[in-house]
């Protein structure tokens, strides 16, 4: 596969940050360039040279903290104190020294037998959401939910097949159900089918944000990453000079970008310290960031949070891409600008090239009228609303309750 186009992205203006970082994102947004190489990576990291710590003791610096300015933030009272985030990876080691004091409940549905590359792998998203040292939200709330990777090994309890217990679909379920208000998800999916699109629509109506990784391929991944649907913000990787990593996938999902690394972190299999890079850590930085613009603003949808977020982008005049979404993410716009005055209408529901759930599908769902007769992967916990005699004639079936005729569609004025 030859090089990917190279597309110039430039910014009239610096972000307006109360986080203290406008000197680094100014230079980005200016900077920033698109360019992609045949390198192909795992969905997790890259490991590059050793970072100075000490396995013994706890990471406390990272660049993506100097380059965000997180500090800054943290002083200003912006932690995420109020917000719950769901993370989606392997089993997270709460003992690591980095996550001491963190608010961390393991809600899995099941236990994954992972490799030692896959706790690390967890432990790191972890860490990037709710360290007392370095992460974004220090004070959110973090519900870990255990899920099968290429890393799983055999001797879990999570079954895989028809009736799996740890799909895409059912987590989603599961973290609405648990009360969760973003999803942060650093893996690559291969499930397709209707019930991701229902789980999704269930999310997007009960206002819980998901965002998603778009992949190590340094290619077109949007098919195979959950980024394709709608709603969900899909995310890229820049470098901290404000270029597009040479590593990052891209596509028509793609709604915003991150720094992707350097990471500091340690070998899964020698304890030894390493640095590591991907879209994986560019997710939780963007999961972060939105916990702290709901935090700030309490009275605002995630509609228009997720406005604001498109708003904010730091491509010239927010115009979307296929490598940057609508830029880089601003975090200090996202807690400066005021989301009310946007729409409260989701901006991720038609995404370039057409993506499912449709809004006419999201709406219905809200409203109670798909039909769970006729569409698989709708969750037990639905209740239908509707009057299509075909439910009724198939109720005896259908474990979903029904409460025919009283959709507010049919009250509206």
């Amino acid at each position: 596969m030859g090089p990917a186009p190279v597309v110039s992205i430039s910014s009239n203006a610096a972000p307006r940050s109360p986080f203290g970082f406008v000197g680094r994102a100014g230079r980005a947004a200016r900077a920033l360039t698109t360019a992609a190489s045949a390198l192909t990576l795992a969905v997790g990291a890259l490991t590059l040279a050793p970072a100075p710590t000490h396995a013994a003791d706890p990471i406390t610096t990272q660049e993506y903290v100097s380059y965000y300015g997180f500090d800054a933030a943290h002083e200003k009272g912006y932690t995420g104190k109020g917000i719950t985030i769901a993370l989606f990876d392997g089993p997270v080691d709460t003992s690591a020294p980095e996550l001491a004091g963190a608010n961390i409940v393991d809600k899995s549905r099941c236990t994954v037998n992972d490799s030692p590359d896959g706790v690390r792998h967890a432990t790191d998203m972890a860490t990037l959401l709710v360290s007392r040292y370095t992460g974004v939200a220090p004070d959110a709330t973090l519900y870990t939910y255990q899920i099968s990777s290429e890393d799983s090994q055999p001797g879990g309890t999570c079954v895989r097949g028809a009736d799996s217990t740890d799909s895409i679909d059912k987590l989603i379920n599961q973290a609405v159900d648990d009360g969760a208000q973003i999803i942060s998800i650093s893996l690559s999916n291969s499930e397709h089918g209707s019930e991701i699109k229902w789980a999704i629509a269930r999310a997007i109506s009960k206002g819980v944000i998901i965002v998603a990784s778009s992949g190590n391929g340094a290619k077109d991944e949007n098919i195979s990453h959950l980024g394709r649907w709608s709603g969900v913000v899909g995310v890229t990787a820049i470098n901290t000079d404000g270029t597009f990593a040479s590593y990052s996938s891209w596509g028509n999902g793609v709604v915003t970008a991150a720094v992707g690394g350097p990471v500091n972190t340690l070998d899964a299999n020698t304890n030894q310290p390493v640095t590591v890079q991907g879209t994986s850590y560019a997710t939780p930085l963007v999961a972060g960031m939105l916990a702290l613009a709901r935090q700030k603003w309490p009275d605002a949808t995630p509609n228009q949070i997720l406005q604001s977020l498109v708003h904010s982008g730091l491509n010239p005049n927010h115009e979307w891409n296929q490598y940057t979404g609508y830029g880089a993410i601003d975090g200090g716009g996202l807690v400066i600008d005021d989301p009310s005055q946007y729409p409260d209408e989701n901006p991720l529901l038609n995404k370039p090239g057409g993506s499912e759930p449709t809004a006419d599908e999201v709406a219905d769902y809200a409203d109670g009228i798909v039909s769970p007769s006729a569409n698989e992967g709708i969750p037990d916990s639905y209740v239908y609303r509707g009057i299509d005699d075909k439910v009724v004639l198939y109720q005896a079936d259908l474990k979903t309750p029904l409460h025919l005729g009283t959709s507010p569609r049919y009250h509206r004025k």
